[in-house]
């Protein structure tokens, strides 16, 4: 069951309605069985295996951890036979076909055909999403942030909670037991402000993401015969389709939560007001930036080995250099599993992983001499027209990093580019699908409320205290763009979510 679909809204409507029905203490339980039936209705109950022996793997082993481990070796132990446990699953539904596909790379660069097959594996829904939130719940267990849950019923609530189950935000339970299993009230607004941003989260993918997909995906599906400003526009119109697409899903997913009263951290920002690549990522997929750093980054910087390579580099190169190696190094490996995360293929890897961390290098090395030339140059920093010179740069060297992941591989992409330098082919007629002068309205709105947030303005607040007359116009147009505009029907699976493949 897709979470744009009609049955999705019933799906809710009834959940919804039980959970308010339900005395309070015990409303946690129709989440619980809200989240089963949901993935029961979107994937294959055998699927549901993997996700029982995550739930279950975790609960033994945190509880083992912290009530009968009393030395640091034993903890150790416990917390890596843990996670060994629960991402070995993830690494061979998700990563063991890069092997054959690097053998057979690597044979074709010297002439040898090795023919290595590939596994088709079939994944259950949510697996990146879950099996990290776990991981940091673990982790946090092992570190003494917070005593593990003794129920395991209400620890598979939030191992399974069904609306951030498609493409997150990971969520940790120190945050969540509160908006879980704590009392809540029968809010009328809850249920408007979440019926307003599910609506508004159906728009942007309904309206705006899945009417570019059709150009899109002709473009980088028949590269070679696309030159010149086809592609740059192609992908520019993936930049807004990609933004439309996982924004409107975490829309859809923070609406829904809403409506039980529960409120879910924000993952974007406004990320195309930023002013540098350093605050894009900051304010695109705020909840993996988080995690990583937490998770990946800090551990790092924090063991011995990174402690005695600052040591050494600061002795052999000053402690300014010295300084930044051992963080550009941890920054490179945090980057390296990231892009690892979005896919088993190089094409994710470098576009994910090794070009975002370039970026950020060269950022941090060239920073002064920018100030520099800035300052030189006599130019005024503090106006409009700098700002919006910072937000389009940001913009373009991000679209050259989803040219590699709009690509079909890491080879395309490099086609792709030259061919960007290539004057069209004459006599070569390109039958395009036509782009919907609606799109440009409906990107507007997200222009307009995207700066409103950008401000630190609550715009489901704001909107929720404008009179009714103008709340009920809004969501009438919003509605019928959905209704009229919006690509959905028979031949058409609105499950396709872009994150919800990662």
């Amino acid at each position: 069951m897709s979470i744009v679909s009609f049955s999705f809204l019933i799906f809710l409507l009834i959940t919804v309605i039980c959970y308010y029905v339900c005395p309070k203490k015990y409303r946690w339980g129709i989440l619980l069985i809200a989240s089963i039936l949901f993935f029961l209705l979107s994937c294959e109950w055998k699927l549901l295996l993997y996700l029982l022996f995550g739930i279950l793997t975790t609960y033994i082993g945190t509880n083992y951890l912290y009530n009968r481990c009393r030395t640091e070796k034993k903890k150790k132990l416990t917390l890596f036979v843990t996670l060994f446990s629960i991402l070995s699953i993830l690494c061979v539904l998700k990563y063991i076909n890069i092997f054959p596909i690097t053998l057979n790379a690597f044979g074709n660069l010297f002439h040898m055909n090795f023919h290595f097959g590939t596994l088709s594996l079939l994944a259950p829904l949510g697996l990146s999403y879950y099996t990290l939130s776990l991981t940091g719940y673990v982790i946090d267990v092992y570190r003494g942030a917070y005593e593990p849950q003794k129920n395991i019923l209400k620890y598979a609530l939030f191992a399974s909670y069904y609306p951030i189950m498609i493409s997150g935000p990971f969520v940790r339970y120190n945050d969540m037991k509160k908006e879980f299993f704590e009392p809540k009230n029968f809010d009328w607004n809850n249920l408007f402000q979440g019926f307003y941003r599910i609506m508004y989260g159906l728009m942007k993918k309904l309206v705006i993401a899945d009417l570019l997909a059709p150009f899109v995906r002709q473009v980088f599906s028949q590269y070679n015969d696309f030159t010149g400003y086809y592609i740059i526009i192609a992908v520019m119109l993936y930049a807004v389709q990609i933004y439309a697409d996982f924004s409107g899903c975490m829309d859809i997913v923070n609406g829904a939560s809403k409506m039980y009263g529960i409120t879910l951290i924000e993952n974007f920002e406004s990320p195309f007001f930023s002013k540098n690549l350093s605050e894009f990522w900051r304010r695109w997929h705020i909840s993996l930036g988080v995690w990583a750093k937490d998770y990946i980054m800090y551990p790092l910087l924090k063991s011995s080995f990174f402690q005695k390579l600052g040591k050494k580099c600061k002795n052999k190169f000053g402690k300014k250099i010295g300084k930044r190696i051992p963080t550009l190094l941890s920054i490179f490996i945090l980057w390296f599993l990231i892009g690892l995360w979005h896919g088993a293929s190089y094409k994710y890897i470098f576009a994910a992983g090794i070009l975002p961390w370039i970026y950020l290098t060269m950022g941090e090395i060239f920073e002064e001499k920018i100030h520099y030339i800035t300052k030189k140059l006599q130019m005024t920093t503090d106006c409009f027209s700098f700002r919006l010179f910072q937000s389009f740069r940001t913009f373009l060297l991000m679209c050259f990093i989803w040219l590699f992941a709009c690509a079909p591989n890491l080879g395309s992409s490099l086609i792709i580019i030259k061919n960007i330098f290539k004057l069209p082919r004459a006599g070569l007629q390109y039958e395009l699908p036509q782009l919907p002068a609606i799109i440009l309205f409906a990107s507007f709105i997200v222009i307009v409320v995207d700066y409103l947030k950008y401000k630190n303005i609550n715009v489901l607040d704001w909107f929720s205290k404008q009179n009714l007359w103008f709340r009920w116009i809004t969501l009438f147009i919003i509605i019928s763009l959905i209704l009229i505009y919006g690509a959905y029907g028979p031949g058409y699976n609105a499950s396709d979510f872009i994150y919800g493949g990662f």
